[in-house]
């Protein structure tokens, strides 16, 4: 029982040792940003407590020293607010002791400084607060930023007055700049296009979110000069994170359609229409990642930890590859085919047994058309493991028969049949010179057999016909020039004349002989 209780009493110990600060100081991020929200809110009294002073500073003095700081990183500091370190022991990569980190840079005309957060412990807690020297800075640099000039013909119900912790001239300025900003940059965007290449095929005329974008860019300039507070400038930067993040996925979106319509001019014009899937599948993978990207990227500049999401986007591919294993199996083999065009469409292929046309390829399947007009779909992981011969991709059609001439024919006559079916397959402009042949090629068991070997110059079936049927009718013909015909199947029974003597044949009668008289 006495050892429950010592573990409750150290548990509780510890759990007081790791509470949370009040004041949200326990990370660099949640100091800095305590400091400006009670600074833009009036309650300076607050904002000191997120500032390391010097002991020997008063309060009165404290709290105008934090005036002149907020002022001072209004208008003049520069870092990403989000890129902040949002853990309690701080930016580990920044180069800087343990107990500091940089968030930030203020820079003026004359000089500029980094803007540090220490770690102090502070009653029994360890709690980070805005550094002295960069506290010891802010007077010094007060001098440099501001509007004197300016403020000195202006009405002073325009300075004295705020409002969203800004004074009312200065909101009205930030309001004024858009409309002109926005101007310029339609007039910058238009001379740009002026200088861009004709075959670039880019729009003369600014659109709409290059000009948002451009303008947006010179609006946050000029607000940074005229004194937007920095709480506010967080989500101006942010919008303008999503706005940039957009434009580019624009850009890069257009980029796409563009080579995406010069290489569909491509398959066009070179008969490879049967890619179009695959090129359509890419392109919408390249959109999803550029997506992604852009996803990711924003996360990251809003501060979050995008590590955990890569990582999970990795165990949820992997997952999905084990679930869909077939799946992705044919999507590949349809890749593979596309990539390597082994068949295309319109292709007649020969796979085992059965004869078909390739009528689609597509990512899961392939389609064909047999000859019997019967479609057939073969799972492209299948087509891609199989020996197909491509028959619409030759570029010439064999032409072989072997034709038999009945026997009786002398050699001399031979020679000259022989002689006449070559000079029919020479003088043919349609048929190869190459591997061209006629030949007496054997005896045959009731025919004398005659090869004719020859390439017809042409990948088309159906005009391979045509001439076939041609060549074939005058081979006929000059066979029956040489007084010969096609010989078929048949016997041939030869039938002696001879004395057939009778008379010493069992069971045959004679005649007895003539009596002499």
């Amino acid at each position: 029982m006495r050892i429950w209780i010592a573990i409750i009493v150290l548990s509780g110990l510890a759990s007081g040792q790791t509470a949370l600060d009040r004041l949200g100081r326990t990370t660099p991020k949640s100091s800095f940003m305590g400091f400006l929200r009670s600074a833009h809110e009036g309650n300076f009294a607050k904002a000191t407590r997120y500032v390391q002073f010097a002991p020997e500073v008063r309060e009165k003095e404290r709290v105008e020293i934090a005036r002149e700081l907020l002022f001072v990183l209004d208008r003049g500091f520069v870092g990403n607010l989000d890129s902040i370190s949002s853990k309690p022991e701080g930016n580990a990569e920044d180069g800087m002791a343990a107990d500091r980190d940089t968030v930030g840079a203020v820079v003026g005309a004359e000089q500029s400084s980094a803007v540090v957060m220490v770690r102090v412990a502070e009653a029994g807690q360890q709690v980070w607060l805005l550094s002295r020297e960069t506290v010891e800075l802010a007077p010094q640099q007060f001098s440099e930023f501001g509007f004197p000039a300016v403020e000195r013909m202006l009405p002073r119900v325009l300075i004295d007055n705020h409002f969203w912790s800004m004074p009312v001239w200065v909101l009205l300025a930030i309001l004024i700049a858009l409309p002109l900003a926005m101007g310029l940059a339609w007039g910058l965007i238009w001379w740009f296009a002026r200088w861009v290449p004709a075959r670039w095929e880019v729009s003369r005329t600014p659109n709409l979110p290059a000009v948002l974008f451009v303008g947006l860019v010179l609006h946050n300039f000029a607000s940074r000069l005229l004194g937007l507070p920095l709480v506010y400038r967080v989500w101006y930067s942010r919008v303008l994170i999503v706005l940039w993040l957009m434009l580019w996925v624009w850009v890069i979106f257009s980029v796409i359609g563009y080579a995406d319509r010069r290489i569909r001019e491509y398959l066009a014009a070179n008969n490879l229409s049967s890619t179009q899937s695959m090129l359509q599948l890419g392109r919408r993978l390249v959109q999803l990642l550029v997506l992604l990207g852009a996803v990711l990227f924003g996360l990251k500049s809003f501060g979050y930890d995008i590590t955990a999401a890569l990582a999970g986007l990795g165990i949820g591919g992997i997952a999905i590859a084990f679930a869909a294993q077939k799946t992705l199996e044919n999507v590949f083999g349809g890749l593979s085919l596309l990539s390597d065009q082994s068949i295309r469409v319109g292709d007649s292929c020969q796979f085992a047994t059965t004869v078909g046309t390739v009528e689609d390829i597509g990512l899961r399947a392939t389609r064909f058309r047999t000859v019997q007009r019967s479609v057939l779909y073969i799972p492209n992981g299948q087509l891609a493991t199989m020996n197909i011969e491509n028959l619409g991709q030759r570029d010439r059609i064999l032409f072989k028969h072997v034709i038999g001439v009945k026997y009786g024919m002398e050699s001399g006559g031979m020679r000259g049949l022989l002689d006449e079916l070559r000079d029919l397959l020479e003088k043919d402009e349609r048929v190869s010179e190459e591997g061209r042949r006629v030949q007496f090629l054997k005896f045959g068991t009731y025919s004398l057999d005659i090869e004719l070997f020859a390439y017809v110059l042409t990948p088309d079936y159906a005009y391979f016909l045509t001439v076939q049927e041609e060549l074939l009718l005058r081979v006929m013909e000059i066979v029956k020039k040489h007084d010969s015909d096609f010989a078929f199947p048949s016997q041939t029974l030869y039938v002696e004349k001879g004395a057939l003597e009778l008379g010493g044949a069992p069971g045959v009668a004679t005649d007895p002989p003539v009596p002499q008289g």
